[in-house]
């Protein structure tokens, strides 16, 4: 088994290229079956999928067009939290059959945020193919029609995966060498608190990426658990169809079970959308401490109120969603500040609240969060 050394880390062949070229080709004649006729538009997304989508292109033997593209999640200098562009996309895809080509999908947050964008672009249907997929770590309920391989949660690169930007050369898929879990000492859960339209979602997911973190979103949690039917998603559910709010309790054992799902030895976890209350803050705090572990820090993204609002009614006349009128929003923006306050000084007490200003540009508020995270 060979190794390379990329920066200050040692890696160890996991997936030859030859392995990878073959199942490539299994999952392209799947492609040709399934969209026969159809010509697909593939937009591969930048930077990790550029070699993934040249090789998958070559095997896709039916009419085919491909696109690349990025992701901003901004206009102008401005960070809205969500992906609002597609950079790139010039095509109309209206009425078109169209094929994401992801290099990873482990969270699936980020996919399904492109999903829900490229929607508002009317496409006949969309689908999802990915070099790789961590289905331990998937989040947020996807359909993944075309898969390459499916794998742990290990860290990987080569075949256009890179580490701090390096080893995207590499012919085949490597994985770490020696990686040791991190233990309590190193291990920095995160409690990640904005307003609706603050910009939380994008920097969660950017952290993600940068730090290897796990993410709860109690959203993406309940719908998962809902959906796959466990006990818990029943029972959640049985709430939620009586028009009753979930109980703290149950709301804990929910999240207890995703965050077990993570391992002992995790890097940390953001919790996003929750706590919102200070008996759930305390109930969260006894949940972690059961398991020998604890919260690193409460971060806040605090945006001006006009700001918000404006985000978020944008965001409402591109999305077609309903509740994105200024009444609703001023509803929402109004609960949000009610049940913050209280928590911001309980965290305070904790001394585990930091404040960072999510106004401007996107990486300075990135910037600003991960030298909270490092001092950690």
């Amino acid at each position: 088994m060979s190794t390379v050394q990329i920066k200050d880390k040692q890696f160890e062949t996991f997936i030859p290229e030859e392995k990878i070229l073959k199942q490539i080709k299994v999952v392209a004649d799947k492609i040709n079956h399934d969209m026969a006729g159809k010509n697909p538009l593939l937009i591969a997304v930048l930077n990790g999928s550029f070699v993934f989508a040249a090789d998958l292109m070559r095997e896709i033997t039916i009419p085919c067009e491909i696109t690349f593209v990025k992701l901003a999640s901004y206009q102008g200098t401005t960070s809205t939290g969500e992906i609002k562009e597609i950079i790139g996309l010039n095509e109309d895809i209206t009425g078109r059959t169209v094929i994401i080509v992801e290099d990873i999908v482990d969270t699936g947050a980020t996919m399904k945020r492109m999903i829900d964008t490229l929607g508002t672009r009317h496409p006949e249907s969309v689908h999802i193919c990915t070099l790789l997929l961590k289905p331990d770590k998937l989040r947020v309920p996807l359909d993944i029609e075309y898969v390459v391989f499916s794998i742990p949660n290990d860290f990987i690169l080569g075949y256009g995966l890179d580490y701090d930007q390096q080893g995207r050369n590499l012919r085949s898929i490597y994985k770490i060498v020696d990686y040791q879990p991190n233990t309590i000492n190193t291990m920095r859960n995160i409690v990640i608190f904005g307003a609706p339209g603050s910009g939380k979602g994008t920097q969660s997911d950017k952290l993600i990426e940068k730090y290897g973190f796990g993410h709860i979103s109690t959203g993406d949690v309940l719908r998962s658990e809902m959906k796959r039917g466990t006990e818990l998603g029943k029972t959640a559910k049985s709430y939620i169809d009586q028009g009753q709010l979930i109980p703290d309790e149950l709301m804990i054992n929910i999240l207890a079970s995703v965050y077990d799902s993570f391992g002992k030895d995790h890097k940390g976890v953001i919790f996003d959308g929750f706590p919102r209350t200070i008996p759930q803050a305390e109930a969260l705090k006894k949940m972690l401490a059961d398991r020998g572990h604890q919260i690193a820090a409460m971060i806040e993204l605090e945006v001006p109120e006009n700001e918000l609002m404006k985000r978020l009614i944008k965001r409402g006349i591109e999305s077609g969603r309903s509740d994105d009128n200024a009444e609703t929003i001023q509803k929402r923006l109004d609960v949000y500040h009610n049940q913050t306050a209280p928590l911001i000084d309980w965290y305070k007490n904790e001394n585990l609240y930091h404040h960072i200003n999510g106004f401007g540009e996107l990486d300075r508020i990135f910037s600003d969060i991960c030298d909270v995270i490092d001092k950690l």
